[in-house]
């Protein structure tokens, strides 16, 4: 099957749009249908490898409950530029603003991804995060089993 995007941009906002829209739901099986296991997690804080369906989950409940903490309204997610690397791959970057009502709930952030195409459809298979102001928030991101900090020895 012909992947169904002309551009880079066009595959990052299908990404964007399915588990944002999902998320705010809290619809996993919708979630989950956007992501290609193992899926790599990165923040400042360390990183994780989702390996399965449970693993996403606690991932998918526990950002749930930080935005639920936070107020968390609306997620706003716009492509800021993304570039096939080949016909089956697209590195992407968007930039993240969650807010409540019409404030702001911290500080927007950008996220770096790998989003593939496995001959049928588009998926995320890595995401890194730079939230700066929000250890929660990137605890959150990083619940799976597989987490490993950042050894700070070698920053």
């Amino acid at each position: 099957m012909k992947q169904p995007f002309k551009t880079a941009r066009e595959v990052s906002e299908y990404l964007l749009m399915r588990p944002g829209r999902a998320m705010k739901a809290g619809d996993f099986d919708a979630f989950q249908a956007c992501f290609q296991f193992p899926v790599e997690i990165q923040t400042f804080q360390g990183q994780s490898v989702i390996s399965g369906v449970s693993e996403l989950k606690a991932v998918f409940d526990a950002v749930r409950t930080h935005y639920a903490k936070t107020g968390v309204t609306e997620i706003v997610r716009h492509c800021i530029e993304a570039e096939f690397t080949d016909p089956h791959r697209v590195i992407a970057t968007h930039e993240t603003r969650l807010v409540s009502r019409n404030v702001i709930t911290q500080e927007p952030y950008p996220v770096l991804s790998v989003l593939y195409y496995d001959g049928e459809d588009w998926y995320v298979t890595s995401s890194s995060y730079a939230i700066e102001d929000r250890e929660d928030h990137n605890a959150a991101l990083l619940c799976a089993p597989l987490h490993r900090g950042v050894d700070t020895a070698q920053t």
